[in-house]
């Protein structure tokens, strides 16, 4: 009897085992570097709510344009991964590895300000002068020292070696800017 009680109990034992070993677990998605496909920007005029959206595929080598009007323009960033998983909330939520940089636009054609601990998802752009075909990269650094990095250095062309770290994504657009 004694026999039958003991393995009943191994019985009992190794089946809570065996079902939630087999429990399936929600997938959590990790953001890992260099797996963005999408860069959507989305600019919206802040006197006449007016919007300019660009999506660009950073696997086409196409360079796309962005044409602003002088204004004032609050600038949000929305990224999308291979599977079309958006991942600003990753990026956010690791602000003090991540940086956004705009190479190409002078501070005498954009005053730059970021609105987000210094990342760049969400920024100011007020357009000052006009120009044509401004080559501009967006590039996202991610593993960099933010100590090292002041919000003036939005478009250093030296933004590499500023900080350290590598790009989750870059981009080349042609700017211009126009009345």
């Amino acid at each position: 009897m004694k026999k039958i009680i003991n393995s009943s109990k191994l019985i009992l034992v190794a089946a809570v085992l065996l079902f939630n070993s087999c429990k399936k677990d929600d997938p959590v998605h990790e953001h890992d570097n260099e797996e963005m496909k999408t860069m959507t920007l989305t600019f919206t005029e802040k006197t006449t709510n007016a919007k300019v959206e660009v999506i660009i595929d950073a696997t086409d080598s196409k360079t796309q344009s962005l044409n602003l009007k002088k204004g004032n323009y609050d600038l949000d960033i929305k990224l999308k991964d291979f599977d079309g998983h958006e991942v600003q909330q990753e990026i956010s939520d690791d602000a003090d590895e991540h940086q956004f940089f705009f190479v190409g636009p002078t501070q005498e054609q954009i005053s730059f300000t970021y609105l987000d601990k210094q990342v760049g998802l969400k920024s100011n752009w007020k357009v000052l002068q006009t120009a044509s075909n401004i080559p501009m990269k967006i590039v996202l650094m991610h593993g960099l020292r933010k100590s090292a990095v002041t919000n003036a250095d939005w478009n250093n062309q030296n933004y590499q070696s500023l900080g350290g770290g590598t790009p989750d994504i870059a981009v080349n657009l042609t700017l211009n800017l126009i009345d």
